[in-house]
């Protein structure tokens, strides 16, 4: 009996290496239709990024001027323009800029007025006591001791008014909780009498 020769592989043709024109024509379809559906959301992510970004500034600059009015023992005051969308941190007199001083003798946080991002508004403010207030301007203060009374600051986007980012500051432990609406329901206080303790 003849002995059986091995049989040499197969050869590698053109057609395995590589993609064929189809195969490129199908994932450039799909890469399409998933920018179709992606892309047109992108825009309603970045109004509300900007509405939480200014929320999270104005909250953690909240935090930051509570601590100093406990640790310096004085009174410190936040300051809300609801007309014009800004704020600022309104410093104890003594140390305010003096006009024989320049800005480099203060602290790092300038007491001039920040503004919120753009297409992004005070929706209004409020404490228990009174109703919400879109206009003016509107004080947070906290005493020597880092207490306020409960309140809430609410932002809303210029372009969705339905969008609301609002916090709610509980005014003894300090504690700030974040709320958010996409139907334009702003938070609400209840008031708190002394016969409740």
């Amino acid at each position: 009996m003849p002995a059986l020769l091995p049989t040499p592989p197969p050869r590698p043709t053109a057609t395995t290496a590589g993609f064929t024109l189809m195969e490129l024509l199908v994932t450039l379809a799909i890469l399409s239709l998933l920018f179709a559906l992606v892309v047109p959301n992108l825009g309603a992510l970045v109004p509300s990024a900007r509405l939480q970004g200014s929320g999270n500034i104005i909250k953690r600059e909240l935090d930051w001027v509570r601590s100093e009015a406990r640790i310096q023992g004085k009174r410190m005051v936040m300051e809300f323009d609801l007309d014009r969308a800004r704020w600022r941190i309104v410093y104890p007199p003594e140390q305010r800029l003096t006009r024989d001083q320049d800005l480099s003798t203060l602290e790092e946080r300038p007491d001039h007025w920040q503004e919120l991002e753009p297409d992004v508004v005070f929706a209004g403010a409020t404490d228990a006591r009174s109703g919400m207030t879109s206009k003016g301007i509107y004080r947070l203060i906290f005493d020597e001791y880092g207490f306020t009374a409960d309140q809430i600051v609410a932002l809303k986007l210029k372009s969705d008014a339905e969008q609301i980012w609002a916090f709610s500051i509980n005014g003894l432990s300090g504690r700030i909780t974040v709320s958010e609406s996409e139907q334009g329901e702003l938070p609400t206080l209840q008031l708190v009498n002394e016969a409740s303790f």
